[in-house]
């Protein structure tokens, strides 16, 4: 055990923790702070939700507490029992503050701790010692602060991989998420374990893996896994080519183009839509570059949502990937017409792989922008009732084949209004005629 400087000031100043400790008191129940918590607090990064560990009764503990506050709970896990304890607060908006509850995993807290997925991972709180003092006592049986100190990633045991092998991708998530080296002899604990990961389930390797595609220099790490022979466990028949490589690369550093920085918002809002849990399409465009020609299997794989699954579809079945050769007018509009509203996602995806001309890229954005959007608000400028009224046509494929030309027409510009609509039907339909 060990006693450190800690920055608690804002932990002990929150009124739901206030409330936390009070009721732990009266209950006399020991509460410990844990995991990410203390890790991020030792590190001084900002911590939005809490976990905390109890020896026994946990999920009552949490019901009643929740209860109290008036706030939800969520049961989340029979073994060990874990259960959430969600509570809105106002500062100044509306926000929501987690607080997890986990019983121990052995019979003691340090057992408890030493069966973790990283040392850093490994030290507790009590939460007593922590708003009662600005010298908390710390407990950290597999020398964690040490490891926080040299900014690496250890394994508490080789048993804890055994035990869960996700923690063989958790370590590479968190080198990324905290820019901590993973030493050699974790390293070669991951490729010793590589073949256990297919154990694990589909969905909690997705959620790993997005976690990890999510962070803006995750080409580095998914470059170790697949050194480590693990990343081909989570996508088999994994591509492994330098071209795949640097085109993820690029696309991290610039994904959007300088060319496009004045549509910026509008790119980065549909880049981050979400198309899933964890899955949004600024990480479906890297699945797609990290092995392209087979991410639609992938990703029915992963199990992914049927949207993300169906946007990895258009963006590498549908529609093809653009080129850097030059287009006319008619053909950018063609090509946002086919692509419809995921032609963001096959233009970057289409410059992260090729290098596509400045001039060529704002070209298209602003044909979009300044051409063909203002003609989707618009609106058909007639339907199928006003061929039948003013044309006295019968209904059938003729008024489908008219309506689609009329559309054609509007969207190249060639007619604005509905006059020049109603005129355009009634050549096509004299040119029909005269062909007859």
């Amino acid at each position: 055990m060990n006693t450190v400087i800690l920055n608690s000031r804002n932990f002990r100043d929150n009124a739901v923790i206030q409330k936390l400790y009070a009721f732990s008191k009266m209950h006399k129940v020991e509460l410990y702070l844990v995991g990410g918590s203390v890790r991020d607090l030792l590190l001084n990064r900002s911590v939005s939700d809490f976990d905390f560990t109890l020896k026994s009764e946990t999920i009552q503990f949490a019901k009643s507490f929740a209860k109290s506050i008036n706030a939800s709970f969520v049961p989340l896990e029979e073994q060990p029992p874990t259960a959430r304890v969600i509570v809105k607060t106002q500062q100044p908006t509306q926000t929501e503050l987690c607080l997890d509850f986990t019983q121990f995993r052995a019979n003691t807290l340090i057992e408890d701790l030493c069966l973790r997925d990283l040392t850093i991972n490994a030290i507790a709180i009590p939460l007593e010692s922590v708003m009662e003092t600005d010298h908390p006592e710390i407990i950290d049986p597999c020398n964690g602060i040490n490891d926080l100190d040299k900014r690496q990633l250890l394994f508490p045991s080789e048993q804890v991989i055994i035990n869960d092998p996700l923690r063989l991708m958790r370590i590479f998530r968190f080198s990324t998420q905290l820019d901590f080296h993973i030493p050699q002899n974790s390293f070669k604990l991951v490729q010793k374990h590589s073949d256990l990961l297919p154990n694990v389930s589909q969905e909690r390797v997705r959620d790993e893996l997005f976690k990890l595609l999510k962070n803006k220099k995750s080409n580095y790490y998914l470059q170790l896994m697949s050194k480590a022979d693990l990343l081909s466990k989570v996508i088999p028949n994994l591509k492994n080519r330098l071209d795949n490589w640097s085109s993820l690369e690029r696309f991290e550093k610039k994904p959007i183009p300088e060319s496009l920085s004045e549509y910026r918002a509008e790119i980065d809002a549909y880049l981050n839509e979400e198309l899933g849990l964890l899955a949004n399409r600024y990480t479906l465009i890297k699945l797609c570059l990290l092995n392209p020609g087979n991410t639609v299997e992938i990703g029915k794989r992963l199990r992914l949502s049927r949207k993300a699954v169906k946007f990895l579809k258009c963006i590498t079945i549908e529609y093809p990937q653009l080129s850097d050769e030059v287009l006319t007018k008619k053909q950018i509009i063609t090509f946002l017409r086919n692509t419809s509203s995921e032609w963001w996602g096959v233009l970057l995806l289409s410059v992260a792989i090729l290098p596509i001309s400045a001039e060529v890229l704002k070209q298209i954005a602003d044909t979009y922008f300044q051409h063909l959007l203002p003609i989707l608000e618009q609106g058909k400028l007639i339907s199928g009732e006003d061929l039948i009224r003013k044309f006295k046509l019968k209904e059938g494929k003729e008024i489908g084949v008219l309506l689609k030309q009329i559309e054609e027409m509007q969207h190249h510009g060639e007619i604005q209004t509905r006059a020049e609509a109603f005129i355009a039907v009634e050549k096509l339909i004299q040119k029909e005629n005269e062909s007859i």
